[in-house]
């Protein structure tokens, strides 16, 4: 049942997200800010009851243990197919906020309108400072690195990371944001 809300919410955050970003194929490349960090209308820092409130309960749900504590320090919700958001909750937080949100699935769109399947070519044509850590193999025309990424900040919202795994063609794969404290 939460399968066939996630993807009402999914279409209608995509559509929207659509209409109003459409100029921005058409522009040139500028920097991506902390604003652009956002998939599927949630960022790192959103509170899981903001989440739930949109999505409903996940569809599995998993907690995570670091060192010797003897309490779980992240939870790890998953939605539908390819959808996977990871809370810190070390401490016991009552509404705990977002670390990390992974995304393989194609529906899921960020406010410029990149999603998974879309060329890294074409991201680069919207943002400016995407960054490649390795060179393509001009010989065979493939990307050497699997990913790409850029780091943003402001002071209100933090650092904020996005990493875009790509096939050896160039193809997004997966795309994967998180705050500076989102990965141990």
């Amino acid at each position: 049942m939460g399968g066939i809300f996630l993807y009402r919410n999914i279409l209608c955050l995509t559509a929207m997200v659509v209409a109003l970003f459409m100029g921005t194929a058409l522009a040139a490349p500028r920097a991506m800010n902390v604003d652009d960090v956002v998939i599927a209308g949630i960022a790192p820092g959103s509170a899981l009851s903001y989440v739930r409130s949109i999505y409903g309960e996940p569809d599995g749900e998993k907690t995570i243990r670091i060192g010797n504590y003897n309490h779980p320090a992240y939870l790890v919700d998953y939605y539908g197919e390819g959808f996977v958001i990871t809370y810190d909750i070390f401490g016991g937080a009552q509404n705990p906020l977002i670390q990390s949100i992974e995304s393989t699935n194609a529906a899921l769109v960020m406010p410029s309108g990149i999603h998974v399947g879309m060329k890294i070519a074409e991201v680069q044509q919207i943002f400016s400072d995407i960054q490649e850590p390795f060179r393509r193999d001009e010989k065979n025309n493939q990307y050497t690195s699997p990913r790409f990424y850029v780091e943003v900040s402001d002071e209100k919202k933090g650092i904020r990371t996005v990493v875009f795994d790509v096939d050896k063609k160039g193809v997004i794969q997966k795309i994967f944001i998180y705050d500076k404290y989102g990965i141990d």
